[in-house]
């Protein structure tokens, strides 16, 4: 995690929130949002890393026992 840039931690950390708790908000808007932050905050190769890993978790956020 050290080399991840603190702005794509920080995108995720808020995404993944989103994601698995906030169900008021759904999965492919939070990940929209944090692709729009990572875009305009970020690197170009930061917003496919990102996209990447938050698809990832709401795909398997019902398997996993929070």
């Amino acid at each position: 995690m050290d080399r991840l840039p603190a702005v794509d931690r920080n995108i995720l950390r808020i995404a993944i929130y989103e994601i698995l708790w906030a169900d008021e908000i759904p999965d492919p808007v939070a990940i929209d949002e944090a692709l729009t932050l990572a875009k305009e905050l970020s690197t170009d190769e930061s917003s496919g890393y990102i996209h990447g890993v938050l698809g990832r978790i709401a795909s398997i956020k019902d398997d996993l026992s929070l």
